[in-house]
């Protein structure tokens, strides 16, 4: 007996996936939310009449999807997360250029509050992003979340890669089955024409194998069966590129590969970025400094802030500054530590660091749980030692953990935060550490940076991941 189809497989079967009209309905509401909240304020103080913008909510209601849809915010395949960030901002400003402009087109800008147009434009381009976080977090391991998934095997990898996607709810792929893909053409066709008839909305997955040489034409019977195919060549975990575009040919395909790092402008813009944030940061955050500096003082005997020696941009040793944490003979704390606690050596030796660390501090142990002990690296971003974003600086011995990876740390400047301080930070291996500052500097772009800067302060409110 067959079981009757829910509603979220009758939506996307119908064209209407849940997670994109959801999506698309919390953007429209956090723009509407935003703009009334605004105005709102604006009247308190202002007097505004509230009755001549309500036909700006119309105006969002209409624009926000059709730009969104533009941009590819509600594509099946979720945009990377700098990229989402890039789009909703775009997405957003349009919606408001167009506004502004429809205004002065009819002449009555002067009757309307530009810099409550203003307002709601800036905070709409933070509220966008926090509201997909948030909604990522409620329900991405819903069953109606993302779309649904035939993993078809070449490669016999198709358990592991089925076990990654379950782990990442956050990619919106939903795996429900694995094929081993026989080599026999009758039996393929057969396969893939009754798993096609009985799940239509699905998307086909392809794990390639290394051997791409074969008698079975099997895109094309794929796509026979299936709307949409989605290609994981072998080589997929070694090509880690979001800047991709791919070009026609002709009678072949290729993919323009675009390295951001290579382009001198933007290096420069994010030094400006850099700047821009960090020197009133630092006026900002001048008096809860000096009150840390004073609990480290009254805490434990020694300096304020301790400087470590760290490998930089080229690989140039730099100082960088760090209130203290530790106590005064912290090496030879350590090492009787280590000699009581043998069992503990491996765990130090792999990663530098100890959980539950006998040389810090009771103030210590705050600053490092809040990342409060990064402060002062304000100072290195200011001379030009460090970024705001960027791989977390290493010390001359952990070279040879990074190997080949170690020339693309170079090309960056280290960062105060950055893709493993908001990514997991102390409780991924070392290994994955390496991957993700590989990762950061090979997709860079202004995009990520914000991102990254925007995802920090909840990391660091949470303590996810410090010790």
């Amino acid at each position: 007996m067959l079981s009757t189809p829910s509603l979220a497989t009758r939506l996307r079967r119908a064209g209407l996936p849940p997670q994109q009209l959801l999506l698309c309905a919390g953007d429209v509401l956090t723009l509407l939310l935003v703009s009334a909240t605004i105005l709102t304020v604006r009247h308190l103080f202002g007097g505004v009449d509230l009755s001549q913008y309500i036909w700006i909510g119309l105006f969002i209601v209409v624009l926000m999807p059709v730009l969104g849809f533009l941009f590819g915010l509600y594509q099946t395949l979720p945009l990377p997360p700098h990229r989402e960030l890039r789009s909703l901002v775009l997405s957003a400003s349009m919606v408001f250029a167009l506004l502004l402009l429809s205004l002065f087109a009819g002449k009555s800008s002067v009757n309307y509050s530009r810099l409550a147009m203003l307002g709601s434009w800036l905070l709409g381009c933070i509220a966008l992003p926090g509201w997909r976080f948030l909604a990522r977090r409620l329900w991405a391991r819903r069953r109606w979340w993302g779309a649904p998934l035939i993993i078809l095997d070449r490669s016999r990898r198709g358990r592991a890669f089925w076990h990654y996607l379950k782990r990442n709810p956050q990619y919106g792929l939903l795996p429900f089955d694995i094929m081993q893909l026989p080599e026999d053409e009758k039996r393929l066709t057969a396969m893939l024409a009754e798993c096609g008839a009985r799940h239509p909305e699905a998307i086909a997955l392809v794990l390639q194998g290394a051997q791409q040489v074969s008698k079975i034409d099997y895109l094309s019977i794929i796509n026979r069966y299936f709307g949409k195919t989605l290609i994981i060549p072998q080589f997929g975990t070694d090509f880690q590129h979001f800047w991709l575009t791919p070009c026609d040919l002709g009678l072949h395909t290729g993919l323009l590969i675009k390295q951001n790092l290579r382009s001198r402008w933007r290096r420069r813009l994010k030094r400006l970025l850099d700047l821009g944030i960090c020197l009133p940061l630092t006026g900002l955050l001048l008096v809860p400094s000096l009150l840390l500096a004073l609990a480290i003082r009254l805490d434990s005997p020694g300096p304020i802030i301790y400087r470590q020696r760290r490998l930089g941009l080229g690989g140039q040793e730099i100082r960088i500054c760090k209130f203290r944490t530790m106590v005064a003979d912290a090496d030879a704390v350590l090492a009787r530590f280590l000699d009581e606690r043998p069992e503990l050596r491996t765990e130090w030796e792999r990663d530098h660091k100890l959980k539950h660390d006998p040389r810090v501090t009771r103030v210590g142990a705050f600053l490092r749980k809040t990342s409060l002990d990064e402060l002062p690296q304000l100072i290195n971003v200011l001379l030009g030692d460090m970024s705001l974003v960027g791989p977390r600086p290493i010390v001359e011995d952990e070279c040879v953990k990074y190997g080949a990876v170690y020339e693309n740390y170079c090309r960056v400047r280290p960062g105060v935060t950055g893709l493993w301080q908001v990514s997991g930070r102390n409780n991924t291996t070392y290994e994955e550490r390496v991957a993700m500052d590989n990762y950061y500097v090979t997709n860079w772009s202004v995009w990520m940076d914000l991102w990254i800067l925007g995802k920090t302060p909840f990391v660091v409110l949470t303590g996810y991941g410090a010790y």
